[in-house]
């Protein structure tokens, strides 16, 4: 939902702008499988963000949440449009994700997106307000680009659950891996980018122990 505040709520005045990262939320798949949502917060009084009802000097708040992949595209995207901008670091990806690796990553991101945030070339890219879900649609549109997302994820989990029905084996990490060498597989056929459903929530460290 889009809210108003008055124009002081901006910091970043020169790009009409502020990006931040407060938080994240785990999404539970079956087994150990799962992603993680970054929940990153937009306050800004850009025209691209606001509708017709909005006054010029209006400051608009919302918040759209992206995953890893989704991040790390814009971010390849940026660094190849704007090759003189110095990004601050990408978060390494990994195969098993711990609790320190997400709070890790989600300070990470906060670092990114204020950065882009307070430069002019990049908070008024083509990249970012399509990334931060533009393109001349309204704050309703934000929440329904998530839907063919989770019909994907209920899918690959009800093929994943499919699978354990079918295995054998008893060892569940075999299993395990052997689910996500067959998620690969059909990404690489499909023609699919990766998606974070590839790595493995471990809060616990239970696969390691």
């Amino acid at each position: 939902t889009l809210c108003v505040f008055s124009p002081r709520q901006i910091q970043n005045t020169h790009t009409g702008l502020d990006l931040s990262v407060p938080e994240y939320q785990e999404i539970r798949g079956k087994m150990m499988s799962g992603h993680v949502e970054y929940h990153i917060v937009v306050v800004s009084r850009l025209a691209a963000f606001k509708s017709a009802k909005h006054k010029p000097e209006d400051v608009v708040q919302f918040m759209v949440s992206k995953k890893y992949s989704e991040i790390e595209e814009l971010y390849q995207r940026l660094a190849a449009r704007y090759p003189q901008v110095s990004l601050p670091l990408l978060p390494r990806k990994v195969l098993f994700v711990g609790e320190s690796d997400i709070s890790e990553r989600r300070a990470m991101f906060n670092d990114i997106m204020k950065f882009i945030s307070k430069d002019e070339d990049l908070a008024t890219s083509p990249e970012l307000l399509e990334f931060l879900g533009t393109k001349s649609s309204s704050a309703i549109d934000f929440k329904g680009k998530n839907l063919p997302d989770d019909r994907e994820k209920e899918d690959e989990e009800n093929e994943a659950l499919d699978f354990f029905k079918e295995e054998k084996t008893p060892d569940l990490i075999s299993q395990l891996l052997s689910v996500e060498d067959a998620k690969k597989g059909e990404k690489k056929e499909g023609g699919d980018e990766e998606e974070e459903e590839e790595e493995i929530l471990d809060p616990l460290g239970i696969i390691r122990y």
